[in-house]
This record gives C-alpha cells, structure tokens and sequence, in this order.
C-alpha cells in the first residue's frame, strides 16, 4: 500500500512540478486577465463538463477562494447526471448558446472553461461564444491529449485553438496513469487534483497581487471560523444580484 501510495503521489507531483515549469508564463497572463475583470468589478465565470463542472462549483463554494466568481452550471452536462448521459448531451452543438442566453456574462469579464480532452461540442462552441461577446477565455486542457483527438463539434476546433490563454494540465490519454501488474487498463485519475491544483493556485496569485496593490482581495471564509458569516455577509450583500449560484 505505502509503495503504490508514493507511486501516485509521485505521478501527480510530477505533473504538478512540470506546470510550474513549463506553464509559469501562461499561468501570469491567466492571473492578470483574472484581475483586470475583478479591477473592473466584473465577474469570473467557471465551466466544465462532466466531472470538470464539480470543479467549477467548488472552486466557487471553497472558503478562502475568490467570491467574484460564477459557476455556469447545468445539470444536463454535469457529473451529477450521470457519467453517459452528461457525455452525450456535451456533444450537442448549440446548447453552449442557450447557456450564455442563461447567465448574460458581461463583456470584458473572464471566463475559465475547463476540458481535458478539449474537443467536446458545448466547452468549445460556449469558450468561442463568450469570446465573440467580449470575453478572454482561460482554458485548462491537456493539449497534446486533445492533438490526437477530432473535433466533435461543427466548429472543427479545440479549445486551445480558441482561448486567449491555454494553461496545459498535462493529463494523459483517459486520464489515468498507474499501470498494475495482470491488468491492462490503467487506473488513478489525475485530472480533479491537477486542475483544482490550477485553479487554487490562480486564485493565490490574484490574492497576492492585489495585495501588493494596496487591495483586499474579496475571498470567503470558513463559517466554522470565529467572524466568518460577518465576513462573508458583507460580500453576499454586494454579490447576491450579480451570481446566481448565490
């Protein structure tokens, strides 16, 4: 158990180490667009599909994250529908749409989609939508997954092909990396750590620089902690109107 324990962890600091390398850059021009929309009291607007919009949720819901931000969830193309139901109905082209017609993003706010494979019909057509309506996409997305993928959407696209910023998480093909002995599937995804990894990290980078602009950077707090709802409250007051998750 302690050997397969390390092996895990090392495939997920691997990967973890590498997007400090290799992505800093990319990273720093995602925080900076972060905090331009925030400077203009705009929203963060977060999406994924499947298991990547419980991502969404939580990096909007967790204590010591950004406030500002939007969740565009949908059950339909949610985890929580079910595994096949919300992959078939991603594929749908024209539904991205009728999401946006829902939420009305604001021109020149930030919109964070997330999507391993990058190809699926609703995550592109809704980061190509925004874009046109004056949004700068971040995408979180394995591009050398999505290379060796087709487009399933009428757009012939990826999604890195679209954003303004592509941040590589470097997830592998079907997201699992641990190969065991006598059985040939691999198992241990890695993709819900890695992408939370991300957004966490954005999330501090946009904290501290606002700090060091002389900003109170608008974050939660824990309830559980002594002056958390009084916190929180003064924020809900300001926010309430703007997302509807709140």
């Amino acid at each position: 158990m302690e050997d397969l324990g390390k092996a895990f962890k090392g495939e997920i600091v691997k990967r973890m180490d590498l997007i400090l390398k290799e992505q800093k850059d990319n990273i720093d021009k995602a925080t900076k667009l972060l905090i331009e929309s925030l400077n203009n009291g705009k929203l963060i607007y977060v999406f994924g599909t499947g298991h990547s919009m419980m991502l969404a949720m939580e990096v909007f819901y967790r204590a010591g994250g950004l406030i500002p931000v939007c969740p565009l969830f949908d059950l339909s193309v949610s985890g929580f529908n079910g595994a096949f139901k919300s992959t078939l109905i991603e594929r749908l082209s024209g539904y991205a749409k009728a999401l946006l017609e829902y939420y009305r993003p604001e021109s020149g706010s930030c919109l964070i989609v997330i999507s391993n494979s990058g190809v699926n019909a609703v995550p592109v057509e809704i980061a190509y939508e925004a874009s046109k309506s004056g949004l700068k996409v971040i995408a979180l997305t394995s591009v050398s997954y999505s290379k060796n993928l087709k487009p399933r959407n009428p757009l012939g696209k990826r999604l890195y092909e679209i954003a303004d910023v592509v941040i590589d998480n470097y997830v592998p093909e079907g997201d699992a990396v641990m190969r065991l002995d006598g059985f040939p599937q691999k198992v241990g995804p890695v993709s819900t750590a890695i992408n939370s990894f991300i957004l966490q990290l954005m999330v501090v980078k946009v904290a501290k620089a606002m700090l060091d602009a002389g900003l109170t950077p608008p974050v939660w707090m824990s309830a559980n902690v002594p002056g958390g709802d009084q916190h929180n409250l003064k924020y809900l007051r300001t926010y309430m109107s703007k997302i509807k998750a709140l």
